[in-house]
């Protein structure tokens, strides 16, 4: 007798090789295999970008910061424009100065240019002093005054002093200059080789060699 299903088999294909049935799409049991092992992959990948990317935009934001923002330790030079500058004496009297420009020499110096300063100094009568230069520069470490390039100094609002340089102690409130200078007012002209001014005492006393021309009877004098 003909056993009918060994007949078949030679007919269906899945029946005469049925190990073909799990040979059918091997590339695409790989390709499906792939997949589901690289999908937790991808999927912690992706959650790793959504925590680093924040991370590291903020890690850029603070290298940025950083660059323009000083360091502990780190000082900048001090700057001003059209500003004013107080100065206050060993007797805690404030003395205040305009200038075009105010700049730290160096970053920490604590030694200011001043660009065409104009100071007003209280005097000890209740008048006042007033100094006036192209260049000055102010140590706030010795308290220490210095104006360049052709000095002004207009003392009790009617005497004119004019000289290249002068200097002024805040420490002693004394000011003093060692180039020659002029004095001018309604009633005297004075030429000597240097002066010291005392503010406390409101003395001005020239030193040197002196010439003294009085303006009302026309007498000249010199010492």
């Amino acid at each position: 007798m003909f056993d009918s299903q060994k007949i078949d088999q030679y007919f269906i294909p899945e029946q005469r090789h049925p190990e073909s049935a799990h040979k059918k799409h091997p590339s695409r049991q790989k390709i499906m295999r792939f997949i589901k092992m690289a999908l937790p992959a991808f999927a912690a990948l992706l959650i790793g970008l959504l925590i680093i990317i924040p991370t590291l935009k903020k890690d850029m934001n603070d290298v940025a910061a950083d660059l323009i923002t000083p360091k502990k330790g780190e000082l900048e030079k001090f700057h001003m424009e059209k500003g004013i500058f107080y100065i206050t004496d060993y007797k805690n009297i404030v003395n205040n100065f305009n200038a075009d420009t105010l700049d730290e020499t160096e970053a920490g110096s604590k030694i200011i240019k001043m660009t065409n300063p104009q100071g007003t100094l209280p005097s000890a009568n209740g008048k006042q002093t007033t100094i006036n230069a192209p260049i000055g520069f102010y140590d706030q470490n010795t308290k220490m005054l210095t104006l360049q390039n052709g000095v002004t100094l207009i003392y009790n609002d009617n005497l004119t002093t004019k000289t290249e340089e002068m200097f002024f102690d805040f420490n002693i409130n004394k000011a003093y200059g060692l180039k020659p200078i002029t004095t001018h007012s309604d009633s005297i002209d004075v030429k000597a080789q240097g002066f010291e001014y005392f503010k406390d005492k409101d003395i001005l006393v020239y030193k040197g060699k002196t010439h003294i021309t009085i303006q009302d009877n026309n007498q000249e004098g010199g010492f």
